[in-house]
């Protein structure tokens, strides 16, 4: 169980399943009961109901629609009651902490969640096509935030100078060295790039001509930017000598790599950061590393003692992991947890977009 994983802001809840064996008797005997989690009743109407917003994304239903044994839906089925079991535990946690999660912090969490994702479109485009509802995406932040204000109460400790100086020594040029924000335009021949050079050389527009002849579509249509990049950071090593040798404004190519030929332009530099300047920065990230680490040991603890009872329908409960396994089809072999058999991964909704 990794708690990064288990209570991303967002995305992550949207796992679902196809509902099978609907005579089955739930936890306690009741049917419509998915799952009693010390002693508050999880019912299978939410699952459901997490279940049809989840077709919403075509990933998942093509997913489904090819899962002709049902394995995939027993997957998928299992991974959001897990979702709600551990929600519920971090409920009853935060209760006997004292803790909540007021508008106003949920709000703020929305803002950030919505920056994460590229701006309110991008976001509002998610939610859509995830299916949810407003109420529920507050739901959701508030989770976060009650995760949050319980890393609060259980993390803590210093972190050292010995800590924060190794940190800064490996990353010392990817993290911490100089920064250049570069432009180019890639074309696939050096006759092009010469005729194109000349042009700029003569006062031609660099972003007008990067959009029009650049064969990097992930920069062509910004006008051939690439943000800032330090060295060390990807980029390909002709490409990263000649952009770093580059004064600021300087035009530099055509440059021979591995995907073409580049004319490229550095149009801001930024001087490395001393161990002293990056300190502040360093000592709150490793603080974060340390707090999540105490956070989720924590989480595993009242997870492993939590009174749990799952309806046989959706499998069975794994304290140690804090995962439902979903019920092994006869004869079959299960080569992981959640997954079908034959090695097929459950479906899940894509959640690079958001980020914590």
């Amino acid at each position: 169980m990794h708690v990064s994983n288990s209570w991303r802001p967002l995305l992550a809840a949207l796992l679902a399943a196809a509902l099978t064996a609907c005579g089955t008797v739930g936890a306690g005997g009741d049917p419509n009961v998915a799952a009693v989690v010390n002693g508050t009743e999880i019912p299978v109407s939410e699952v459901e109901e997490q279940f049809e917003q989840a077709k919403n994304n075509p990933e998942v239903a093509t997913q489904l629609e090819s899962d002709t044994e049902g394995t995939v839906a027993e997957g998928l089925q299992a991974q959001i009651l897990s979702r709600l079991v551990l929600a519920e535990i971090l409920s009853d946690w935060a209760d006997e902490l004292g803790v909540t999660a007021t508008d106003e912090e949920v709000a703020a969490e929305r803002e950030q969640v919505v920056a994460q994702a590229g701006g309110q479109e991008a976001f509002d485009s998610q939610v859509e096509q995830a299916g949810f509802t407003d109420e529920q995406v507050d739901e959701l932040l508030s989770q976060r935030v009650l995760q949050l204000e319980i890393a609060d109460e259980v993390g803590g400790g210093e972190v050292s100078d010995a800590d924060v100086a190794a940190f800064y020594e490996e990353n010392a040029d990817s993290r911490f060295g100089e920064k250049a924000t570069i432009r180019h335009i890639l074309v696939e021949d050096q006759q092009t790039a010469r005729r194109l050079r000349r042009q700029l050389d003569n006062g031609a527009d660099f972003a007008e001509l990067a959009r029009e002849h650049s064969t990097d579509p992930g920069s062509a249509e910004k006008g051939g930017d690439l943000g800032e990049y330090s060295r060390g950071q990807g980029l390909v090593p002709e490409f990263e000598q000649a952009a770093f040798d580059a004064e600021v404004g300087e035009l530099v190519g055509p440059v021979r790599t591995e995907f073409g030929f580049h004319l490229i332009e550095v149009t801001d530099k930024a001087p490395p950061q001393t161990l002293e300047e990056a300190t502040p920065e360093i000592r709150q990230e490793l603080a974060q590393t340390q707090q999540g680490e105490q956070l989720e040991a924590a989480l595993r603890e009242r997870t492993e003692a939590a009174e749990v009872t799952v309806n046989p329908r959706f499998g069975t409960w794994d304290a140690e992991t804090g995962e439902v396994r979903p019920s092994e089809p006869l004869g079959a072999v299960t080569e992981s947890p959640g997954a079908p058999a034959g090695g097929t991964e459950p479906a899940t909704v894509p959640t690079e977009t958001v980020t914590e």
